[in-house]
């Protein structure tokens, strides 16, 4: 079993995952939906949400874990020290994937795991790489060959930023890491290079 990277409080990630074999875990807008809404139900009370696509097989989240005194409200504390163990925090988000697995295999009359294993996560420690991360994810689309327009995918949170939809997103941090909306609408016009 590989060692995963715990979750901390106050740092950032990209959280991701892909379908278990040749499946896919949304099968029409409603799925998006209520996968969204499981989201916003069990992973924004403990998260600030930068940027996020929803693909038919894949999804991307980029995080950060809110602070210790935010967490405290809403997940359990370790009663000696009382502090949030990150065991915690990865267990909040494997919930929420496994209530949308729930639903999505009693709707489809299917069984078995529906995420291909326990959902991935890379630390996101400068400011180039948060820029480059918020691109590489609103791009997934016309990368993967779904859209030709990056404004054209209605699965992701790019176009929240021009809108008052998806108010879990933090678009005034994300508008700030690029300097103003218009720099942020200019990167995500180029093709994403590393």
């Amino acid at each position: 079993m590989q060692n995963r990277i715990p979750l901390e409080e106050g740092l950032y990630y990209h959280i991701y995952n892909h379908a278990n074999g040749q499946d896919d875990f949304f099968k029409d807008k409603n799925d998006y939906q209520i996968f969204l809404n499981r989201y916003v139900k069990y992973i924004v009370p403990i998260c600030n949400t930068f940027a996020y696509c929803l693909m038919p097989n894949h999804f991307h989240f980029f995080v950060q874990i809110k602070p210790e005194n935010e967490l405290i409200k809403t997940l359990k504390t370790n009663q000696e020290t009382n502090t949030v163990d990150s065991k915690t925090i990865s267990y909040r988000l494997a919930h929420c994937f496994n209530s949308y697995t729930q639903s999505f295999n009693k709707k489809y009359h299917r069984i078995g795991n529906l995420f291909k294993s326990t959902f991935k996560r890379k630390p996101v420690k400068t400011e180039k790489y948060f820029v480059k991360l918020v691109h590489y994810i609103h791009l997934n689309p016309v990368t993967d060959g779904f859209v030709e327009r990056i404004e054209h995918w209605e699965h992701s949170s790019y176009n929240s930023f021009f809108s008052n939809s998806d108010k879990f997103i933090s678009k005034a941090t994300v508008i700030e890491y690029f300097g103003d909306i218009e720099n942020f609408k200019f990167v995500h016009l180029r093709p994403f290079n590393l």
